[in-house]
């Protein structure tokens, strides 16, 4: 199920490109046979990107040389520790992943990277951090690249060096970048690989007259890195330039004329500054040697959507779009992004979802819970496949009605508890996010954070979870604070579930909206006060309150304010389904006896209620419920009667959908309550 709806990745895409099918040993044409794009697969939190790479390097991982890293996860490194970086611990992973040896295969060999990783790991004299930073790395490649298999001798590299140091001068870095160097090229590479290796690193563009000569280039490249800032940059893409030239090399003669399995690069979080940083310097050495392509496969994910100048001239695909991998080609020679291939992972079509969750006839699950656990998730694979597991645990999965989905429990935990802590791991932040969930805006942020929070944590959550919101790359419309529709459903879950306990004490549901409607109702916005009275369970006020503006609002103003109230949270009430139900149905009018408008408006705003809430699917009495009332209240209203009646077509339409009616604007111009409210 992992890789539902993204199968043409695992199945089309890897194996054209690498030349080898993703379970059989059987060899595939290559495709294209010549210059490689960097395919990028960006989509939101949840949406399988990890999961997509996991999967190939499971198929590929025993079979090719595969090296998988998480840009993410990489050590930014201590400023006083100057021979390392990003970059550097990311080639190092990718350098170890690539040279092991794989069965039926053999061993890479990359004696420019190492060579280079080698330089800039350089140390200065005295320096104990930077000399650890040295060992740990030497003696992780030496041992993973099966050039050193005494683990003790590979540590003891900083003294290796050290005793071919003849005498120091006033140089304290030069030295050790020079014996370093020699002792690898002589102890680990063969006099062809040493000699190939040290012409390559003399004969490179952009080095200063001084690093033209001999060994020189091993130094300046070294003081280089260490500088930092764009002299390190220019290192680092030579470091670049040495996996791709070692790569051609490797990949030609003997291997070139069989087609042998092309080597794959996982980067895992693109996005992130390490990440970005590799692949704008992968990109542009590419395109510098567009005529002389290298053999490695690029899969790399980012989150959001990419955009800017990294992207500007890349080709854009969807999953129909990847049998036209054979005619790729770059589209503007020496652009750097028209090397890149961006490829959406969309969410999960609901059709996908009713297809996965009716596999077998004894654990198939009613059409209606596949469509709420859609509409919920938004077609989120995460969600999807966390609600396919409790389901599929579940000893009845046939008889879980839709409004139970949130109650299920996968592993002891709660469905949305786990949720949560994929969406957002990190416990404060998701403490900080449930309180504030139901909040409009900023400003009803901080008004719970003033009254909840302690004085030490006031100040800073708000702007803390919105400066995670903004880095993180959530939706950022202003209304409501949290705009993300699946992570505010499984946010507000979480706060029915269990007390807000950012707060201290820990504050109760009912009383979280009662201090909003009071906020709201200060500043002048009686609908945002009414939606949070009825989340709170006070259905009455936001009855009598639309009865009483129906007459003289204008009908299109008055259904978004119906709208926006009915879209309230509904309280942790268990029996709340089934009493909306039923006061939709008309079975409770008695409380608005006298009043044909009122009894109206409440059978229509809880049969709205229930019909906009996450986790229903309106059934077609319902439905014709909201198409009855509306088309009754037409005839009420002086002039809105076109209105409503078009309303009272359209609404239950779109609630059979499960998405808001084309007709509610939200923020409509020319006054009123700027809003984002909806359903899926």
């Amino acid at each position: 199920m992992t890789l539902y709806g993204r199968d043409a990745v695992l199945h089309e895409l890897v194996p054209r490109m690498v030349g080898l099918h993703h379970t059989k040993t059987r060899t595939v044409r290559q495709e294209p046979r010549g210059e490689l794009p960097v395919v990028l697969l960006h989509g939101g939190h949840g949406s399988g990107r990890t999961a997509v790479l996991d999967e190939v390097r499971e198929a590929y991982g025993d079979r090719v040389p595969v090296a998988a890293v998480d840009c993410a996860d990489v050590y930014d490194g201590d400023a006083a520790v100057s021979n390392t970086s990003p970059t550097a611990e990311l080639l190092t992973t990718l350098a170890r992943g690539l040279c092991t040896h794989r069965p039926g295969f053999g061993r890479l060999r990359l004696p420019r990277l190492l060579t280079g990783l080698v330089t800039v790991s350089a140390w200065h004299r005295g320096h104990l951090d930077e000399q650890a930073c040295a060992r740990d790395r030497v003696a992780d490649l030496l041992v993973d690249c099966g050039l050193e298999r005494d683990q003790e001798r590979a540590r003891s590299w900083p003294g290796d060096v050290v005793d071919l140091i003849g005498g120091w001068g006033s140089d304290e870095l030069g030295p050790i970048a020079a014996a370093g160097v020699h002792l690898f090229t002589d102890r680990y590479l063969g006099f062809r690989e040493s000699r190939a290796t040290r012409q390559w690193y003399a004969g490179l563009d952009g080095l200063p007259a001084a690093g033209r000569g001999g060994d020189n280039v091993f130094t300046v490249l070294s003081r280089g890195f260490h500088l930092g800032d764009d002299t390190r940059r220019r290192t680092e893409g030579h470091l670049v330039e040495a996996l791709l030239e070692d790569l051609r090399a490797a990949y030609g003669g003997w291997r070139n004329l069989n087609a042998a399995p092309r080597p794959l690069a996982l980067l895992d979080n693109v996005h992130t500054p390490a990440g970005a940083h590799l692949l704008d310097l992968l990109l542009s050495r590419r395109a510098d040697a567009d005529e002389r392509p290298d053999p490695l496969v690029v899969l790399a994910t980012a989150l959001g959507e990419p955009r800017g100048a990294r992207v500007a001239s890349a080709t854009r695909w969807t999953f129909a779009d990847v049998p036209e991998l054979a005619g790729w080609r770059r589209r503007v020679r020496g652009s750097a992004s028209a090397g890149l291939v961006v490829l959406p992972l969309p969410p999960l079509e609901r059709a996908e979802l009713l297809s996965m969750m009716h596999v077998g006839e004894e654990r198939a699950v009613p059409q209606e819970v596949a469509r709420a656990v859609h509409r919920f998730t938004g077609g989120s694979p995460l969600g999807c496949r966390i609600f396919y597991d409790a389901l599929d645990a579940a000893p009845e999965p046939a008889g879980v009605e839709t409004h139970e989905l949130a109650r299920l429990r996968l592993r002891g935990e709660h469905v949305t508890e786990q949720m949560l802590q994929a969406l957002v791991p990190a416990a404060e932040l998701s403490a900080y996010l449930v309180l504030l969930c139901v909040a409009q805006d900023t400003a009803a942020a901080r008004a719970l954070a003033a009254a909840y929070l302690t004085r030490d944590h006031q100040a800073g959550a708000v702007e803390t979870v919105r400066s995670h919101l903004r880095a993180e790359r959530w939706p950022q419309a202003g209304r409501p604070f949290v705009a993300d529709d699946f992570l505010r459903a499984v946010l507000v879950h979480e706060l029915r579930r269990r007390p807000a306990r950012a707060a201290d004490p820990p504050v109760s549901w009912p009383e979280l909206h009662e201090l909003l409607s009071d906020h709201h109702g200060g500043r002048g916005e009686p609908a945002t006060a009414r939606h949070h009275e009825l989340a709170a369970g006070l259905p009455d006020g936001p009855v009598r309150w639309l009865a009483d503006t129906f007459r003289d609002a204008a009908a299109e103003r008055w259904l978004d304010d119906l709208w926006h109230i009915a879209t309230a949270p509904h309280p942790p009430d268990p029996a709340w389904a089934d009493a909306c139900r039923a006061t939709a149905s008309g079975e409770r009018d008695g409380t608005f006896v006298g009043d044909s408008v009122q009894r109206s408006v409440n059978r229509l705003l809880h049969a709205v209620w229930f019909a906009a809430d996450p986790l229903s699917v309106p059934d077609a009495h319902l439905r014709g419920r909201v198409g009855r009332e509306l088309d009754f209240l037409s005839l009420k209203h002086p002039t809105g009667n076109s209105t409503l009646y078009d309303a009272s077509q359209e609404w239950p339409a779109a609630i059979k959908d499960l998405r808001t009616p084309d007709s509610v604007a939200g923020d409509r111009n020319g006054g009123g309550e700027g809003r984002g409210d909806g359903i899926r």
